[in-house]
């Protein structure tokens, strides 16, 4: 090995020794060796850059910045593009999670995975049990149906929507107080468990039907002109005879009273005409010897 080949290991060396600090500034070779002295040259120089260009990405990595893409053929950071492509993964769960998708797992960061998914685990029963207490708050216990607080949300809502005309029916079972007195409030809870199922099987999954008293329902029905909701009240009736025919321990009898507001109308003087409208078929069905009959009050 000559002098000239000598001066080159030296700034070779000093070249490595230098990235291993994390200073890459290239060093200017004195000049050329033999053919073996430059492969080597090349090949350092090769690694250098390599070396450099994992420097600065995993620097962006620890700071956080996955918008940093991985440099390419740089088997030195192998493992951190893996790590890259994980916490990308990551950020996209995590984003998925903020939009209510709580059918998210981790199963690629070791005791991280096992707090990730404790935490979703935890998000999903609170999440639970919020949509019971609404639920809850927002249902009769009794009969599944909405409550009156419910009801008149969305009479409030409904009427500044655009789903005109909306006809209201207020129905009220008929028969509910003989039941309680000679059968029982047991049975009592059943025949309003049984109008109700009967009401809720005549109208629209969209309909609002509620329970807004001890034997008074409430229904509101968008987008329904006067005849379509009579409609409705013949479905009812239909109910209430096939109900009947089946039963001989009490019977079914709802008296059933409607109005329907155009648009601009008030949704709340509906629901006074239909109560007036109610209190009138209940007269006519007692004179008739219905189920409302006199001593059933």
């Amino acid at each position: 090995m000559n002098e000239q080949e000598r001066c080159l290991l030296r700034e070779l060396t000093e070249q490595l020794a230098r990235a291993v600090r994390g200073n890459f500034t290239e060093i200017a070779l004195s000049g050329s060796g033999g053919p073996e002295v430059d492969a080597l040259a090349d090949m350092i120089a090769k690694l250098v850059g390599e070396m450099k260009e994992a420097q600065e990405f995993i620097a962006a990595l620890s700071l956080g910045r996955l918008d940093v893409d991985p440099p390419r053929r740089n088997h030195l950071i192998s493992s951190f593009k893996q790590l890259h492509s994980n916490l990308r993964h990551l950020t996209w769960q995590t984003q998925q999670i903020a939009a209510g998708d709580l059918n998210q797992r981790v199963d690629f960061l070791g005791e991280f995975s096992v707090a990730f998914n404790s935490l979703i685990a935890s998000l999903r029963e609170k999440r639970l049990a919020e949509d019971r207490l609404r639920y809850v708050s927002n249902h009769d216990p009794l009969t599944d149906l909405y409550n009156r607080s419910y009801f008149t949300e969305e009479m409030e809502r409904i009427e500044r929507g655009r789903r005109f005309p909306v006809s209201i029916m207020l129905a009220d079972l008929d028969g509910l107080k003989r039941v309680n007195d000679t059968l029982g409030h047991a049975v009592g809870d059943r025949l309003i468990q049984q109008a109700a199922q009967v009401i809720r099987q005549a109208v629209r999954g969209d309909d609002v039907v509620a329970r807004i008293g001890g034997d008074e329902f409430a229904i509101i029905l968008p987008g329904t002109d006067t005849a379509t909701a009579n409609e409705v009240r013949n479905r009812i009736r239909k109910g209430e005879e096939l109900f009947n025919l089946e039963n001989d321990s009490y019977l079914i009898g709802i008296s059933i009273g409607i109005d329907t507001a155009e648009q601009g109308g008030s949704l709340t003087e509906a629901l006074r005409n239909a109560d007036k409208k109610m209190y009138e078929d209940k007269f006519a069905r007692k004179q008739a010897g219905g189920p409302g009959r006199k001593e059933d009050e």
